[in-house]
């Protein structure tokens, strides 16, 4: 019997070999027009919708929200963030009786859930709300195409293909450039999905526009529908909010040069008793600044027995913690656990 476990981090270091002598770097290639094209595309719709961006005024935003449960029942909740810069913000989701809570320092996060079952799809609404993808990722554009599919003419600018065929894309109103639709690659063992959110009925905020409507899909599946019910000033939040909750896990926000938790102790599960042959389990979790695991969550079930054996071996697991510029940070990286029993 034997069960494997991969990480589903790409770790990419570069070995100076001893006397060698540094070369100067090469220049960078120049960008293509698709490139250029989709970068400008970005930026103006940054300037039209970004409400969180640098001088931006602070602000309480409310929604509601609902997305497709386990039981395939329709469950309702409710976010408020409460923004007044890049290290200073609060956001709270309430599903049910369970109360997610983060607050946002100076490169750092913390993260309270209430009970330990928070919904994976509640736990998106935060990042659906925030729009655009960090300002310190990149992305190699390959094309941008028009979309005259829909009710407004569309510019999309799409990416080049990642190592499992997966792609990103950013789909623009051509007159406003606002941003429409975003599709992002959810990467599995096997393959990858689209997890798309589209966005609409844009009004002000300030100099701003903003999306009130939100729907986001898993290939054609429907998952998540939201709806900003108010957007209003906050000039004098109260300080409290942004102390870190006492019993939550602190997550890194690396704005410069992050490098990933490479693992060094990695025991392997037991296969459980079971009639089954093989199987494969999606956790997640935090890996701390003294490289242990911390909040071991599965995010995709392999079934009675795979789940609890893989978290209790992952648990254990020691790493060499991840970095933000030279330094120790925490960060939240997904693990898939692999089960095959040997005939």
């Amino acid at each position: 019997m034997n069960a494997r476990a991969t990480l589903l981090s790409t770790v990419l270091s570069v070995l100076l070999p001893l006397g060698a002598v540094a070369q100067a770097p090469k220049p960078e290639p120049p960008k293509s027009e698709a490139q250029i094209r989709a970068e400008m595309l970005l930026e103006q719709s940054h300037k039209l919708s970004d409400i969180r961006s640098k001088g931006a005024p602070a602000f309480r935003l409310t929604a509601t929200f609902s997305f497709i449960g386990k039981d395939l029942a329709s469950t309702q909740g409710a976010y408020t963030e409460v923004w007044v810069s890049q290290s200073q913000w609060w956001r709270e989701t309430i599903v049910s009786n369970i109360r997610r809570v983060e607050v946002g320092g100076l490169s750092r996060r913390w993260l309270l859930d209430s009970a330990p079952d928070f919904p994976d799809t509640a736990g998106r609404v935060s990042e659906l709300m925030t729009m655009f993808p960090p300002g310190n990722r990149t992305f190699d554009f390959e094309s941008v195409v028009e979309d005259t599919a829909g009710s407004a003419t569309a510019e999309c600018a799409i990416t080049k293909a990642g190592p499992k065929g997966e792609k990103s894309a950013f789909c623009f109103e051509k007159k406003s450039h606002a941003l429409l639709q975003e599709v992002s690659p959810d990467i599995r063992p096997m393959n990858s999905v689209n997890y798309s959110c589209l966005y609409g009925v844009y009004r002000k905020f300030g100099e701003f526009l903003f999306p009130r409507e939100m729907s986001c899909f898993e290939e054609k599946h429907h998952k998540l529908d939201a709806k900003v019910l108010d957007i209003v000033a906050e000039p004098s939040p109260n300080a409290d909010l942004f102390k870190p909750p006492p019993g939550s896990v602190e997550r890194s926000e690396c704005g410069g040069v992050s490098v990933a938790p490479v693992p060094v102790s990695d025991p392997s599960p037991t296969f459980p008793e079971t009639k089954d042959k093989a199987s494969s389990v999606g956790l997640s979790l935090v890996v701390g600044v003294d490289g242990r695991p911390q909040e071991v969550k599965v995010r995709r079930s392999g079934g009675k027995g795979f789940d609890e054996n893989a978290v209790h071996a992952v648990s254990r697991w020691k790493f060499k913690p991840s970095t933000c510029d030279g330094q120790p940070a925490p960060v939240e990286i997904n693990v898939e656990v692999n089960f095959d029993r040997l005939r």
